[in-house]
């Protein structure tokens, strides 16, 4: 195991575990941060994991899940339930995050409902139809309702995962925040209702300058965003950020016939060999955004 615990707990929580056993198809520890399975029981009885085992190897589509349900539970410490599928199989899954000493592992219980699917359109029977209205239900859950882009759980799932691969590739990795300048004079002076017109255009242009099947634009909190731009050094993240102010400042937003004109501030901090967490890399950002406000706003700080 990669992480610190003691046996004997591991060994009671395994000996809990078998409570589900009627249950579940089968029942899984993973470490949702490595995402290593640490054990796994199938039906068939008990089989501790001898080499590592990614979690995700499971669902066979070769990557890093969407949107991880353990990560979600572990950083939520509550109890989270999905439908995902492989290719042969349609599974229900219970994620649940356990404390064993102070470290965090998740618990994930899962049961095949294959047989239990019924649709009345016999075209809705193909497993590729099927398998993709999975991953739509599954991605609203990350996706930020007003905008279109990604919200606050998702980069929470999603973006330790791309910073582990970056740092096993020796790749870098570059995040941007961005902020409307002054966007409170938006909704005063014209309306909630065109503050959220104005809040979509935003995106729509961040997302117009990223590579959207690498690279992610997540609503990170009211009129601030995450850009995680992968395998992107500090300069090109900059010309990223540079392209994406130009565009705003130029912006022909019009609603109900006022015309609306927009700035914005933009923070970028690249993690390359830095030992870094994902917290620390959004708060130095984050700094860099505020030297943005600071020294001016609409403007890029890298």
């Amino acid at each position: 195991m990669s992480i610190n615990i003691k046996l004997s707990d591991f060994d009671e929580l395994i000996h809990r575990l078998t409570t589900f056993d009627k249950m579940y198809d089968i029942t899984r520890v993973v470490d949702p941060n490595t995402k290593e399975v640490i054990f796994i029981r199938k039906k068939e009885g008990l089989d501790h994991i001898s080499q590592k085992e990614s979690c995700y190897d499971f669902w066979e589509n070769g990557e890093i899940c969407s949107n991880c349900i353990s990560m979600r539970a572990y950083n939520e410490m509550e109890t989270f339930m999905k439908i995902e599928s492989s290719t042969k199989e349609i599974m229900t899954v219970t994620a649940i995050p356990v404390n064993i000493e102070g470290e965090i592992l998740v618990v994930e219980l899962l049961k095949d409902i294959t047989s239990s699917m019924v649709l009345n359109d016999e075209e809705m029977q193909e497993g590729i139809v099927i398998k993709k209205i999975l991953e739509q239900a599954n991605l609203a859950a990350v996706k930020d309702e007003l905008t279109g882009t990604y919200n606050k759980r998702y980069i929470n799932e999603k973006l330790p995962n791309i910073l582990m691969q970056s740092k096993l590739n020796g790749k870098p990795l570059s995040v941007i925040i961005a902020d409307i300048d002054f966007f409170k004079k938006v909704n005063d002076t014209f309306g909630h209702i065109a503050g959220d017109y104005v809040l979509e255009e935003f995106a729509k242009i961040l997302k117009s300058n990223i590579r959207e099947e690498r690279d992610f634009v997540a609503r990170f909190g009211g009129e601030e965003f995450v850009i995680c731009l992968v395998d992107t050094n500090i300069d090109e993240a900059e010309l990223v950020a540079e392209r994406m102010r130009e565009h705003i400042e130029v912006a022909n937003l019009i609603f109900n016939n006022n015309k609306i004109r927009i700035t914005a501030s933009f923070g970028v901090f690249t993690c390359f060999e830095e030992d870094l967490n994902t917290n620390e890399i959004i708060d130095l950002a984050d700094r860099n955004l505020y030297k943005a406000k600071e020294t001016g706003r609409n403007k890029v700080v890298g």
